[in-house]
């Protein structure tokens, strides 16, 4: 755990529970803060369904002790008493003796006060339950007497609001007061009091009654017994005028306070308190037991409560929690020498998980599907932007963004090789025919292939009776968590277990990856699409030519989300030439994808009339070359911002309206260059087939290429963006409604001849962008026009451009590395750097700008916030692990070495970083910030992509680059390449790390030395046990098949590697 002493007056921290419930669990979200009693927010699905209202960070740190979970104490005396409220930073506690703790871990939260001026010891522990039909919050509060007499003492303890189910985050936020006219509190009469709305408060004809509830049960156990304790649920009872819950006002006001005779539980925002009345005697406890959650109905609360209430129910569901969180943690199971890292990377691949979600593998004799859980959109307290959804389910999955998803899933066929190609899939086949993608992923749901071939299956899967409300069911979309529930709630039992149910069904289905535009296109999120590939490739390399060439999976997204011309984007305002609404919904085409029955949002032949179409991945890849290559701005250094968004770099929100553009991408479209080149020179592959209207657009676009290179003209630039802009106008024209289906075979020579000319164009545009004095790329440009000519509506068409160059920005050096031609230029590239204002000398860190003073404001809203927060100047985690990632592929050891001390998380003050250094934050506040007090610290927890770029080190740190090759004869080899320190080998002079997360490989280090640079370790000898059992002595660095095989099989345990 990590322990943060008197947590009360430490810096402001935001954090949360994992949300992870099992496979057959429901989550629950949970938030907390280091004020307070801790939690201070959590419900389930997402905002609109609080059991304790969701706030935002600032106003959680300033409401947590008075709506937040509460204490009240009486300790009696034979003449007074004595008031005491734990966790509290009120005036109540002047004049006691106080210390207390937060003990944070990935499952649970921990708080602990000791008051020694009155001998009493308070411990309350908070975590999930898993693995149940429930969503539930446990907190235990333990009361310790540590004095040597009987401590008499009277409790309230519990929560002064509970948000009743139905009341949703608008009615919180803006109608809090009116909707209590629905409120309502059932079942008080059993002790355990259900939260609900009496009806939905949507203002309709139809009255739609709830059955839901949210629900508190407070217990104890007495002589081995439970004992459920009726809680008092009108806070009038207990705070009576007194209307902010600052003191409870009756509490205190009565010597000996009673439950009230009578409470309202109508028309008013309700409590959850227990009464307690106790005598402890001298080193003794006593303990509160509480769950608070969500069920379903008020008939599935009363069914579970004698189940729940149950002892050994709690302590194992809390050992469950535990297991559920570690099991995940245990794929990439560290041992060096520094415990720090260790537990960082455990911590950093549950938060990945978190993101980008965690793949099961549904298989059945001749099916496999790969299903993604427990992801979700990084909204929480410091977030507060995003709205975030977990499903209320088993096996539940979230929302989140494209880019997001990606980017945490990159290193998943590392982690677990069955994922195989299932991502490339999936986010390839989210880009259109015009090189966007919609922006919100959403979970997978399924749908029978042949529905009415299914009936005889499930007879032979379930005991009842296959009635058509049972088939209905299965005419919709549903997921394999709906599914059980369904089944449990219809007390359908299976003659199979539920895997092998969910196994066989998914083999009758067809999976529907659901997606939706949402707003705008960003110009970078089909980069990482490259990453994915790289990956799998780097573990599958056999597999090149079948998922470049061969595999016929692949879709175009159909989207009513249209980019427009030029002609009707550019406009003067203000008399200043502008881009601005780039983007309008095409309504005849929607109403085309709407009318469709199946996979509506699949691009169809026949320009948007006939059947799916499906192709190759080289189809797709030439795609998104032709669409790119067209969009070089008027410079042909940056790729335009051409649909009301920027890049990754959020915060240039402004960009895009003055012609903004980012070399960012453009290195990214060469590295793209480069792969297709090489991949099609290594295949031997004479033909390619393309999309007719692919084909025509690159044969075009290959001509003016053509003409750019012979043409000396001082304005060769322009010609080509105008005449690349009309190509890629009327293709997106004639591809409006989709494609016809018909394919062209082109070449590998032709297509090999047009990549060099692109590769040479691209050149040219990016040494323009260097600034040879820094030896540093400049990331973005923005273009004012000089000369334009008036069309029609009010639209212009420009006829001259002067570029202006942003400030450095750490971004463009990231994608530089990347295609550095050797280790010198790489090293020249992060000398410049460290030079440079990107670095905080102070902090020895990388800023994610230079800054931004000399900009003008409308750029975005970056140039709003105070230099050293947030997009400003900070350093922005995410990019500065980019940036670590890329030093270390480039072979800058040495260098890496040194940043990754000072950098890496684990490796920072605690105090400094004002949290847990076992988490990331997004950004931590760089030197340029005014207030010194907050140079280091971190803000906005966790979800991070900064997770991502981590795992990639890890990776690269423990196996090297390409671990996995074929070999002369095509066989199979594996061979580590490990690039690690001496000072992270452990005492015994080894270091284990989890292989593809199932295989415990060691190395053996005898002589302490580092793994890279002058006068290191090599590998000299390799052991291990094959699938068989038998002894395996390798005196190589190399693992030859069959052993290469075995391992990517993971059919083998342990591997010990001895170098020397």
């Amino acid at each position: 755990a990590f322990v943060i002493e008197n947590y009360n007056t430490a810096k402001p921290l935001a954090s949360f529970f994992p949300g992870i419930s099992g496979e057959y669990g429901i989550p629950m979200w949970v938030f907390y803060v280091n004020r307070g009693q801790g939690v201070v927010s959590f419900g389930i699905k997402d905002r609109d369904s609080s059991i304790m209202e969701f706030l935002p960070a600032n106003k959680a740190w300033e409401s947590v002790s008075l709506s937040g979970f509460r204490t009240f104490i009486k300790v009696m005396g034979s003449n007074k008493s004595l008031f005491y409220e734990p966790f509290h930073n009120g005036f109540s506690s002047i004049g006691y003796k106080l210390t207390n703790r937060m003990s944070i871990t990935s499952y649970d939260l921990r708080i602990e006060e000791d008051n020694l001026s009155l001998g009493l010891r308070t411990e309350v522990d908070y975590f999930n339950i898993p693995s149940d039909n429930y969503a539930g919050l446990v907190r235990i509060l333990t009361l310790r007497n540590l004095s040597n007499k009987i401590k008499r003492i009277q409790l309230l303890d519990g929560l002064p609001k509970i948000v009743p189910y139905g009341v949703n985050y608008f009615f919180l936020k803006r109608l809090s007061r009116t909707i209590e006219a629905w409120m309502t509190v059932e079942n008080l009469e059993k002790g355990v009091p259900f939260y609900k709305l009496g009806v939905d408060p949507v203002d309709r004809p139809q009255v739609v009654h709830l059955k839901e509830g949210n629900f508190y049960l407070p217990f104890s156990y007495e002589k081995g017994s439970c004992r459920i304790i009726k809680p008092i649920v009108d806070p009038e009872a207990i705070f009576g005028p007194v209307l902010d819950f600052s003191y409870p006002y009756y509490f205190l006001k009565d010597k000996v306070f009673k439950y009230p005779k009578v409470q309202l539980a109508k028309n008013k925002t309700p409590c959850g308190v227990t009464l307690i009345n106790a005598q402890i005697p001298p080193l003794s406890e006593i303990k509160l037991y509480s769950i608070i959650g969500n069920m379903r109905s008020l008939h599935l609360l009363n069914d579970a409560v004698p189940r729940i209430a149950k002892k050994e129910y709690l302590e194992h569901k809390r050992k469950e929690n535990i297991g559920i969180i570690e099991a995940l943690q245990n794929d990439i199971d560290t041992k060096s020498s520094c415990r720090e890292f260790d537990l960082y990377s455990r911590q950093t691949y549950l938060d990945n998980i978190m993101r980008g979600g965690y793949p099961v593998i549904f298989k059945s004799k001749l099916h496999k599907t790969v299903f993604y859980l427990y992801s979700r959109k990084h909204g929480d307290l410091e977030r507060d932007y995003n709205k975030f959804q977990i499903q209320p389910t088993y096996f539940s999955q979230g929302n989140g963004n494209y880019r997001d998803i990606n980017q945490n899933r990159r290193c998943d066929v590392w982690f677990n090789p069955e994922v195989q190609d299932d991502n490339i899939i999936t986010f390839f086949n989210l880009i259109q025919t015009d090189g966007f993608n919609p922006l919100v992923v959403k979970g997978v749901s399924f749908i029978l292939t042949k529905p009415d071939e299914f009936k005889p299956v499930l007879e032979s899967l379930v005991k009842a009776k296959v009635t058509p409300e049972i088939l209905e069911f299965f005419e919709k979309p549903f997921t394999p968590g709906s599914v059980i529930l369904f089944l449990e709630e219809k007390k359908i039992t299976l003659k199979v277990k539920s895997e092998e149910f969910i196994n066989v069904l998914l083999s009758h289905c067809d999976k529907i990856q659901e997606a939706y535009h949402k707003e705008g296109y960003w110009t970078d999120h089909w980069v990482y699409n490259l990453d994915l590939l790289e990956n799998y490739l780097a573990i599958y390399p056999e597999k090149s030519e079948e998922i470049l060439f061969n595999k016929r999976v692949f879709t175009f997204f159909d989207n009513d989300q249209v980019v427009k011309p030029r002609s009707c984007k550019y406009i003067l305002l203000d008399q200043k030439p502008k881009q601005l609404h780039a983007l309008y919904s095409d309504e005849e085409k929607k109403d085309i994808i709407f009318k469709r029955k199946m996979q509506i949002r699949l691009s169809r032949k026949d320009y948007g009339r006939g059947e799916i179409y499906y192709t190759s991945l080289i189809n797709k890849l030439m795609c998104l070359v032709v669409n790119k290559s067209a969009s070089l701005d008027p410079q042909g250094s940056g790729i335009e911002m051409e649909s009301d968004k920027p890049n990754w770099f959020d915060a240039l929100n402004g960009l895009p309206a003055l012609f903004g553009s980012s070399t960012c991408e453009t290195f990214e479209l060469k590295r793209l260059g480069k792969f297709i080149k090489e991949k099609l020179q290594m295949s031997g592959i004479k033909n390619i087939a393309l999309s007719e209207e692919i084909h025509d657009f690159l044969d075009s676009l290959d001509k003016i290429i053509k003409e750019y290179l012979e043409l000396g003209a001082v304005n060769r630039d322009y010609i080509y963006w105008d005449k690349s802009s009309t190509l890629k106008e009327n293709y997106r024209l004639k591809n409006r409604f989709g494609l016809s289906g018909k394919e062209v075979d082109v070449s590998s020579s032709s297509l090999i001849s047009f990549l060099n000319n692109l590769l040479i164009k691209i050149d040219i545009g990016l040494n323009k962008a260097l600034v040879k004095k820094d030896n540093i790329y400049t990331a973005y440009f923005y273009y004012e026009v000089l000369e334009y000519d008036q069309i029609k509506d009010g639209f212009i068409m420009p006829r001259k451009f002067t570029q202006k160059r942003l400030p450095f920005f750490l971004e463009s050096q990231v994608h530089a590395l990347r295609l550095v031609n050797d280790i010198g230029q790489a090293r020249r590239l992060y000398r410049a750097v460290r030079n440079s204002q990107l670095y905080d000398k102070k902090l020895g860190m990388y800023k994610v700008t230079a800054p931004l003073d000399a900009m003008p404001e409308e750029i975005g809203r970056c140039r709003a916030f105070t230099p050293g927060w947030l997009e400003n100047e900070s350093i922005w985690l995410h990019m500065e692990y980019k940036y670590l990632l890329e030093i270390i592929k480039c072979g800058l050891y040495e260098e890496f070495y040194a940043d990754f001390k000072g950098m890496l998380i684990p490796f920072q003050d605690p105090a400094r970083y004002g949290r847990s250094i076992l988490e990331n934050s997004s950004f931590l506040v760089s030197s340029a910030f005014p207030d010194k007090r907050l140079h280091g610290t971190g803000f906005v927890s966790r979800l991070s992509g900064s997770t991502a770029e981590f795992l990639n080190i890890w990776l690269l740190m423990n196996i090297g680059k390409e671990p996995f090759f074929l070999n002369d004869k095509k066989q199979l080899c594996l061979k580590f390449d490990p690039i690690l320190p001496k000072w992270l080998f452990n005492k015994d002079k080894s270091y284990s790390f989890n292989f593809l997360s199932k295989i415990m490989v060691t190395y053996h280090n005898p002589r302490m030395k580092n793994t890279f640079g002058p006068d290191c370790v090599r590998i000299r000898r390799i052991s291990f046990k094959d699938q068989l059992g038998n002894p395996v002595e390798l005196s190589s660095s190399l693992i030859p098949a069959p052993y290469a095989q075995q391992i990517r099989s993971r059919l083998i345990q342990r591997i010990d590697i001895y170098l020397k």
